[in-house]
């Protein structure tokens, strides 16, 4: 089992950081490739080793309000499982707005994420916790992460038992971390299909691609059971010139985020 994970400053003591998620996932999965006993789950309204307190339900983490109408709360619900089907660029753009505001995010099992697009969508690295191939200690990788992580991605790489999901699903909620599958999850609180998109702002083959709008179906439990079909416009963050220089010379390739200089810009993506 791999773990890709931000390096710790050395100039910084634990102590003077209110919260060291990393260093807990670290160690509960250095236990975990050891393959020891699990320790036993602490109490509500408990520390797991200096990282946020478990508090099941009632925190919401935000999403981008373009993509608000997609969730019954209007953002991530913790303790709930979210599946999200058909759009890595959707899955990132749930993720983004949480994830600069300071949340936690590990993804397991899931090689097919790029960081580079992670990065574009507004995913802060520095809070990112990368496992790539599991193996056979997913169930065990993926239950330690949801002691100290906010968010956990459950890639295609992780492979799960139905017993092992309803184990992760309780975990969760007792955690009061959210959970998100990149596959259909049994019983998931809510599930967003993507079932196609369209970009515009291109005419003629070159141009600014300003838009990418998908259409997505959202299925579930509760306030989600009733299906819902939805349009919504996936944010762009990324300036990137495609297929050729632009027209101040700049590199076939290179790009830089949308809104470094200027704030207020607006993103876009240019075909060249």
């Amino acid at each position: 089992m791999t773990v890709v994970a931000p390096p710790r400053t050395a100039a910084q003591p634990l102590s003077d950081r209110p919260v060291d998620r990393a260093a807990v996932a670290r160690a509960a999965l250095r236990a975990a490739e050891q393959r020891t006993s699990p320790r036993a789950a602490p109490r509500t309204g408990e520390r797991l080793g200096g990282g946020r307190a478990t508090v099941p339900g009632g925190r919401l983490l935000p999403v981008h309000p373009g993509l608000s109408a997609l969730l019954p709360d209007g953002g991530l619900a913790a303790g709930t499982v979210l599946a999200v089907r058909g759009s890595t660029t959707l899955l990132l753009a749930l993720l983004a707005e949480a994830s600069r505001s300071g949340a936690w995010v590990a993804l397991v099992g899931a090689p097919g994420v790029g960081m580079l697009a992670a990065a574009d969508a507004g995913v802060a690295l520095g809070r990112t916790v990368l496992v790539p191939a599991p193996g056979q200690d997913a169930p065990a990788a993926l239950a330690a992460l949801l002691d100290g992580m906010d968010v956990v991605v459950v890639g295609p790489g992780a492979a799960l038992l139905d017993s092992d999901r309803r184990r992760l699903a309780a975990r969760a909620r007792e955690r009061g971390a959210v959970l998100v599958a990149q596959a259909a999850w049994p019983g998931a609180h809510v599930t967003l299909d993507a079932r196609g998109g369209t970009w515009s702002g291109v005419d003629h083959g070159a141009g600014w691609l300003r838009r990418r709008t998908l259409r997505v179906r959202r299925t579930g439990r509760g306030a989600a059971a009733r299906p819902v079909e939805v349009e919504v416009d996936v944010p762009l963050r990324v300036e990137r010139v495609v297929g050729g220089p632009d027209a101040v010379g700049t590199a076939p390739g290179a790009g830089v985020l949308a809104g470094a200089h200027d704030p207020a810009a607006p993103a876009r993506l240019r075909v060249a």
